[in-house]
Protein backbone atom coordinates (compact mmCIF):
# COMPACT_ATOMS: atom_id res chain seq x y z
CA UNK A 1 0.00 0.00 0.00
CA UNK A 2 1.61 3.33 -1.25
CA UNK A 3 2.35 5.80 1.88
CA UNK A 4 -0.27 7.65 0.78
CA UNK A 5 -2.56 5.41 1.39
CA UNK A 6 -1.70 4.30 4.54
CA UNK A 7 -1.92 7.58 5.86
CA UNK A 8 -5.24 8.15 4.85
CA UNK A 9 -6.22 5.13 6.10
CA UNK A 10 -5.16 5.89 9.85
CA UNK A 11 -6.48 9.15 9.53
CA UNK A 12 -9.87 7.41 8.28
CA UNK A 13 -9.30 5.24 11.64
CA UNK A 14 -8.66 8.37 13.90
CA UNK A 15 -12.24 9.74 13.02
CA UNK A 16 -14.17 6.67 13.41
CA UNK A 17 -12.12 6.21 17.16
CA UNK A 18 -12.58 9.40 17.65
CA UNK A 19 -16.46 9.45 17.41
CA UNK A 20 -16.43 5.48 19.00
CA UNK A 21 -14.30 6.96 22.28
CA UNK A 22 -17.12 9.48 22.72
CA UNK A 23 -20.17 6.87 22.43
CA UNK A 24 -19.28 3.79 22.19
CA UNK A 25 -23.06 3.23 21.02
CA UNK A 26 -22.96 5.10 17.90
CA UNK A 27 -24.79 3.05 15.21
CA UNK A 28 -22.53 2.59 11.80
CA UNK A 29 -24.87 4.78 9.94
CA UNK A 30 -24.10 7.89 12.63
CA UNK A 31 -20.58 7.23 12.42
CA UNK A 32 -20.22 7.60 8.79
CA UNK A 33 -22.44 10.46 8.30
CA UNK A 34 -20.48 11.85 10.45
CA UNK A 35 -16.95 11.08 8.69
CA UNK A 36 -18.52 11.24 5.19
CA UNK A 37 -17.96 7.62 4.82
CA UNK A 38 -19.64 4.88 3.25
CA UNK A 39 -21.45 2.47 6.19
CA UNK A 40 -19.44 -0.53 4.53
CA UNK A 41 -15.73 1.54 5.05
CA UNK A 42 -16.87 2.13 8.69
CA UNK A 43 -17.98 -1.36 9.34
CA UNK A 44 -14.94 -2.54 7.71
CA UNK A 45 -12.38 -0.06 9.51
CA UNK A 46 -13.87 -0.92 13.03
CA UNK A 47 -13.43 -4.98 12.32
CA UNK A 48 -10.08 -4.47 11.45
CA UNK A 49 -9.01 -2.24 14.59
CA UNK A 50 -11.40 -5.00 16.70
CA UNK A 51 -8.80 -8.29 15.30
CA UNK A 52 -6.05 -6.10 15.26
CA UNK A 53 -6.83 -5.47 19.23
CA UNK A 54 -6.84 -1.67 18.43
CA UNK A 55 -10.31 -1.24 20.14
CA UNK A 56 -9.90 -3.57 23.04
CA UNK A 57 -13.68 -2.99 24.03
CA UNK A 58 -16.33 -0.72 24.67
CA UNK A 59 -17.56 0.32 28.18
CA UNK A 60 -20.27 2.56 29.50
CA UNK A 61 -18.72 5.60 31.99
CA UNK A 62 -21.43 5.86 35.19
CA UNK A 63 -21.85 7.68 37.94
CA UNK A 64 -20.38 5.10 40.40
CA UNK A 65 -21.10 7.10 43.55
CA UNK A 66 -24.64 6.37 42.63
CA UNK A 67 -23.58 2.33 43.67
CA UNK A 68 -21.76 3.60 46.26
CA UNK A 69 -18.67 3.21 45.35
CA UNK A 70 -15.85 6.02 45.37
CA UNK A 71 -12.73 6.47 43.09
CA UNK A 72 -9.34 5.70 44.29
CA UNK A 73 -5.71 6.02 43.04
CA UNK A 74 -3.04 3.74 44.61
CA UNK A 75 0.48 4.44 43.26
CA UNK A 76 3.80 2.11 43.78
CA UNK A 77 7.10 2.83 43.54
CA UNK A 78 9.43 -0.71 42.96
CA UNK A 79 12.04 -1.65 45.21
CA UNK A 80 15.04 -3.02 43.61
CA UNK A 81 14.55 -6.41 44.06
CA UNK A 82 14.42 -7.93 40.16
CA UNK A 83 11.27 -9.35 39.73
CA UNK A 84 11.43 -12.94 38.89
CA UNK A 85 9.42 -14.53 35.79
CA UNK A 86 6.81 -16.18 38.61
CA UNK A 87 5.73 -13.58 40.61
CA UNK A 88 5.66 -11.48 37.08
CA UNK A 89 3.16 -13.87 35.57
CA UNK A 90 1.50 -13.65 39.15
CA UNK A 91 1.45 -9.85 38.97
CA UNK A 92 0.38 -9.61 35.23
CA UNK A 93 -2.88 -12.49 35.97
CA UNK A 94 -3.87 -12.21 38.75
CA UNK A 95 -7.12 -10.66 39.61
CA UNK A 96 -5.84 -7.64 42.04
CA UNK A 97 -9.68 -6.98 42.81
CA UNK A 98 -9.20 -10.48 44.66
CA UNK A 99 -6.49 -9.68 47.15
CA UNK A 100 -8.91 -8.65 49.53
CA UNK A 101 -11.15 -11.23 50.31
CA UNK A 102 -15.08 -10.17 50.64
CA UNK A 103 -14.11 -6.88 49.83
CA UNK A 104 -16.44 -4.96 47.13
CA UNK A 105 -12.64 -3.89 45.10
CA UNK A 106 -13.12 -3.56 41.27
CA UNK A 107 -9.92 -2.20 39.47
CA UNK A 108 -10.45 0.10 36.50
CA UNK A 109 -6.67 0.40 35.41
CA UNK A 110 -3.41 -0.22 35.87
CA UNK A 111 -0.60 0.86 34.29
CA UNK A 112 3.05 0.67 34.30
CA UNK A 113 4.58 4.38 34.64
CA UNK A 114 8.10 6.42 33.92
CA UNK A 115 8.39 8.87 36.94
CA UNK A 116 8.03 9.29 40.67
CA UNK A 117 6.17 6.14 40.94
CA UNK A 118 6.38 2.91 38.45
CA UNK A 119 2.52 1.81 39.10
CA UNK A 120 -0.61 3.50 39.02
CA UNK A 121 -3.80 1.20 39.64
CA UNK A 122 -7.22 2.89 39.86
CA UNK A 123 -9.92 1.27 41.20
CA UNK A 124 -13.75 1.39 42.77
CA UNK A 125 -14.06 0.72 46.57
CA UNK A 126 -17.15 1.65 48.82
CA UNK A 127 -15.12 3.53 51.25
CA UNK A 128 -11.73 5.06 51.84
CA UNK A 129 -11.30 1.78 54.89
CA UNK A 130 -12.00 -0.92 52.03
CA UNK A 131 -9.36 1.27 49.66
CA UNK A 132 -6.90 1.21 52.30
CA UNK A 133 -7.32 -2.78 53.66
CA UNK A 134 -6.41 -3.64 49.29
CA UNK A 135 -3.30 -1.24 49.37
CA UNK A 136 -1.92 -2.31 52.66
CA UNK A 137 -2.77 -5.81 51.03
CA UNK A 138 -1.30 -5.02 47.89
CA UNK A 139 2.23 -4.21 49.47
CA UNK A 140 2.03 -7.15 51.60
CA UNK A 141 1.12 -9.75 49.35
CA UNK A 142 4.25 -8.10 47.28
CA UNK A 143 6.38 -6.95 49.77
CA UNK A 144 9.75 -7.95 48.76
CA UNK A 145 8.83 -6.36 45.20
CA UNK A 146 7.25 -2.72 46.86
CA UNK A 147 8.91 -0.11 48.20
CA UNK A 148 6.53 2.15 49.03
CA UNK A 149 2.05 2.78 48.47
CA UNK A 150 0.14 6.29 48.59
CA UNK A 151 -3.69 5.80 48.25
CA UNK A 152 -5.40 8.79 47.02
CA UNK A 153 -9.28 9.18 46.84
CA UNK A 154 -10.60 10.69 43.89
CA UNK A 155 -13.50 13.67 44.82
CA UNK A 156 -15.12 14.13 41.35
CA UNK A 157 -14.23 13.71 38.20
CA UNK A 158 -14.57 16.31 35.58
CA UNK A 159 -13.31 14.03 32.76
CA UNK A 160 -13.76 10.33 32.43
CA UNK A 161 -12.70 8.52 29.69
CA UNK A 162 -12.99 11.78 27.44
CA UNK A 163 -16.68 12.31 28.80
CA UNK A 164 -17.22 15.56 30.38
CA UNK A 165 -19.13 14.84 33.89
CA UNK A 166 -22.79 16.13 33.39
CA UNK A 167 -23.22 16.66 36.47
CA UNK A 168 -20.10 19.49 37.05
CA UNK A 169 -22.17 22.46 37.77
CA UNK A 170 -23.39 20.66 40.99
CA UNK A 171 -19.71 19.79 41.39
CA UNK A 172 -18.66 23.45 41.02
CA UNK A 173 -19.02 23.80 45.21
CA UNK A 174 -15.86 21.57 45.77
CA UNK A 175 -13.82 23.99 43.70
Amino acid sequence: MPKSSQTRLIEDEKKILDILQVSAHASIDNIAKKCGFSRQKVWRIIKKLEEEKTIWGYIAVCEQERYNMKHFIMMMKRSTTPIDQKVMHEMLSTRLDDLVPGSDIVMENIEYVHGSCDGIFSFYAPDLIAAKRFSDRFKEHFNEYVAEVELLEGIFFVRNQRLVNPNLKKLINYL
